[in-house]
């Protein structure tokens, strides 16, 4: 055995390895969703609407950093813009680089906004998703958008949610990649807006339906292939599952 002293150099090194302070991806918050929380969006959310089903629907991933989620739409829509403000090295090269909030953008012609934004520019880009969808927007967010007082009267008081969708189990997303074995303790869900025309009649009351994404989807929506997914991470990405590990073994030798 060596002294405790240096297994935790060993980590702090590591950790310190992870990503560096300032980076571009760290200022517009690039943290991938995993694949498995988009199919559960497509499979067990959109299908309780009256909107036309995706595969005939065009898309829009305006925030699709690596490609994790935009990639994952092309499963369910053969029509999907993904683009981005930054376009990162080793990104898929069918992400456009576009600014979501420039005044002049000129927007697609797109039925459905998917996106998980970043959190500090979420309300902005919901006001401008709204207002470019066809049929509706989705949001993959932190449970904490239903709070504040600003987003209430601001959001949620003009344009209620039309379903809130939750995850029963956590979805563990983390900075600059994605890491299948990672944990967290963050509540997300999806929060969807849609059109009244595309509501069940028994829908269009302006009430915010709740649907809750069963246990069990991670294991049953991730697939083989998503390693390509799990392959794509900026510089200096070290998967959060590999420090635990670390730190396990340091703390036995």
């Amino acid at each position: 055995m060596i002294a405790a002293g240096k297994g935790h150099t060993a980590v702090r090194a590591q950790k310190r390895a992870r990503l560096s302070d300032g980076e571009v991806w760290q200022k517009l918050e690039l943290f991938p969703t995993p694949p498995w929380a988009t199919r559960a969006l497509a499979l067990h959310v959109l299908p309780a609407l009256d909107a036309p089903a995706l595969d005939v629907c065009a898309l829009w991933e305006p925030c699709a950093g690596l490609g994790h989620m935009s990639e994952t739409l092309r499963e369910y829509s053969p029509s999907v813009v993904a683009s981005d403000l930054f376009l990162y090295p080793n990104a898929p090269d069918n992400i456009e680089r576009r600014d979501f909030l420039d005044d002049d953008l000129a927007a697609p012609a797109v039925d459905w906004v998917v996106t998980n934004p970043p959190f500090t520019a979420a309300a902005a880009m919901w006001r401008r998703a709204v207002g470019f969808a066809r049929v509706g927007v989705a949001f993959f967010c932190r449970l904490q958008w239903l709070e504040g007082e600003e987003r209430y009267q601001e959001i949620h008081l003009a344009c209620r949610p039309t379903v809130v969708a939750p995850f029963v189990e956590r979805v563990a997303l983390c900075e600059g990649g994605w890491d299948p074995h990672c944990s967290t303790a963050t509540a997300y869900a999806w929060f969807v807006y849609v059109r009244p025309q595309w509501l069940p009649p028994a829908w269009r009351d302006g009430e915010t339906r709740l649907r809750l994404i069963p246990p069990g989807r991670k294991q049953r929506l991730s697939f083989r292939s998503d390693a390509r997914l799990a392959a794509l991470h900026v510089p200096g990405f070290v998967p959060p599952s590999a420090l635990r590990r670390a730190g396990r073994q340091a703390a036995l030798l």
